[in-house]
């Protein structure tokens, strides 16, 4: 039976640390804005886990909701308007955008200075050489997790699986960084069981329910679920977590694993570029 890796109980720390910087927040604290395109019930859900967060910590949140027949130049001119008021420490797109925009030329339109997500190129190519002061969230999360679970990646083989650019082609980057062997898989990967089955620690961040199941992982592997999905009404991950608990030597739950934490570390990004900004 595998070891849980719980990310809500580091989360928790680090919420109880932002919680102590709020007293020194009373003139002008951090403020983050969200901007929204069309509904989904995903976004839907993180927003307001975001929203509980921001409350407790003494955050400002503004989340700008803009219908999905909103045309592209309208949503690149909010988010310049946005980036450009003072009051705001950190901007973020919810993703995903509706299927019809042009997902990176509306994420590069977010200053640097304000991405706490990492989405713009700018910002991702700093982060990629190794020059950015903060982490994206989610690779942050899974890094806080390893780190925590003492799982070392040094030399380990890692297949991510999904190259999108929240989890998987950041993630794979950060793993590049620490000299791990990454085999990163998308919807052109053949025979994807037979790669995955090679891994010495899985990551995942596709968005589909189940996709790995217990037959694809090796007996021992680490297994990171990033991904999320509504099934039922229900949030779950990419990974059919009550078959393959019984092969992982590690595995993250869903809800409870990697989502909790990696909106902790978001509202840590939020609050370092604030202090580097506002103070």
């Amino acid at each position: 039976m595998a070891t849980l890796l719980s990310g809500e109980t580091i989360a928790e720390g680090i919420l109880k640390k932002l919680e102590k910087q709020s007293a020194s927040w009373r003139i002008k604290k951090p403020k983050l804005a969200v901007v929204q395109v069309g509904d989904n019930p995903v976004s839907e859900k993180y927003i307001q886990e975001k929203a509980k967060v921001a409350e407790r910590i003494g955050v400002a949140l503004e989340v700008l909701r803009l219908k999905k027949g909103t045309s592209q130049k309208k949503i690149q001119a909010e988010i310049e308007k946005i980036g450009k008021n003072s009051k705001i420490s950190g901007v973020i797109v919810q993703l995903p955008l509706p299927t019809t925009f042009p997902a990176q030329e509306i994420l590069n339109t977010i200053p640097t200075s304000k991405d706490v997500d990492v989405l713009s190129c700018a910002s991702f190519g700093l982060f990629a050489l190794g020059e950015l002061s903060i982490l994206p969230p989610t690779v942050k999360a899974i890094a806080l997790l390893l780190k925590t679970y003492r799982v070392e990646v040094q030399g380990k083989q890692v297949v991510v699986v999904g190259a999108g650019r929240l989890v998987g082609l950041p993630v794979a980057v950060w793993l590049l960084q620490q000299k791990a062997r990454v085999t990163v898989t998308d919807k052109s990967t053949k025979n994807l069981a037979d790669v995955v089955k090679q891994a010495d620690i899985i990551i995942s961040g596709v968005g589909k329910a189940k996709l790995i199941k217990a037959a694809m992982v090796k007996r021992g592997a680490v297994v990171i679920d990033a991904g999320s999905s509504v099934a039922q009404g229900r949030i779950t991950g990419d990974v059919d977590f009550n078959n393959v608990i019984h092969k992982a030597k590690f595995i993250t739950p869903v809800p409870g694993g990697v989502g909790p934490l990696t909106v902790a570390c978001l509202f840590e990004n939020v609050v370092d570029y604030y202090t580097r900004s506002f103070i």
